[in-house]
């Protein structure tokens, strides 16, 4: 019968480790994680909490989160860019109290269908969520889990501050260029600093990148509901 998944892969080079995390149209989260290069190692699903009406965008508002904060952690390689895919493998049927001993059991036959079938190539977590929604008729909901828009932009603002503020309302990632040991990743939720085993100067445009990046950063933390950014790397 098959379904309709979205998801993604990251990676975490200086650990070596990868994560995948893939949401069903029945609203689960599959998780799987493990080193890189290894067959990844499935963990129990999430299910719906609790007589959910509308499980699957609150589901995907978990989906924004996670992704988030693994990049915050450090997994900020892209193996498998946020996609949307429609499957084979048929969803396991949810019992109607997910959790205790009814909870959904790890599906390893479904993340390993979604690495095989996902696109390459770059994407945004929006652009899957959207694709998602309209692929399971909930188009006109996808609207409703939607960061919120970016705010007015004070006229002054340098062009770099203003490009990164728009990204960060996007709900997408602002990361340095990861040819150095050193580097960094901004999002709507944090700032973190990747240190390689020694540090390194940056260079005058990479300085300049980051100012752009934590300035646009501090603009968009006064906007109302900011700090829940997530999506695709802006670089």
């Amino acid at each position: 019968m098959g379904t309709t998944v979205v998801g993604f892969r990251l990676g975490w080079d200086r650990k070596g480790r990868q994560t995948t995390v893939v949401l069903t149209e029945a609203g689960v989260l599959h998780h799987s994680s493990g080193l890189l290069g290894l067959a990844p190692r499935p963990t129990r699903p999430h299910a719906p909490v609790g007589a959910d009406p509308h499980p699957v965008p609150r589901q995907a508002a978990t989906l924004r989160k996670l992704y988030a904060e693994l990049l915050h952690q450090g997994y900020t390689r892209t193996l498998i860019a946020p996609a949307c895919v429609r499957l084979d493998t048929g969803e396991r049927p949810l019992h109607p109290r997910p959790w205790g001993e009814h909870a959904p059991t790890p599906h390893p036959e479904l993340i390993a269908e979604f690495t095989g079938a996902a696109p390459a190539g770059p994407g945004s977590l929006e652009d899957a969520l959207t694709a998602f929604f309209r692929a399971i008729g909930l188009t006109a909901r996808s609207g409703s889990t939607a960061p919120p828009g970016p705010a007015a932009v004070p006229p002054g603002v340098p062009p770099a501050v203003r490009e990164a503020l728009r990204c960060l309302a996007e709900g997408r990632t602002l990361v340095s260029r990861p040819r150095r040991g050193a580097g960094w990743t901004v999002t709507g939720a944090g700032v973190r600093l990747n240190v390689g085993p020694a540090g390194e100067d940056l260079s005058h445009r990479e300085v300049a990148e980051l100012q752009a990046a934590l300035t646009a950063w501090l603009r968009h933390q006064r906007r109302p509901g900011a700090g829940s950014g997530a999506g695709s790397g802006a670089r």
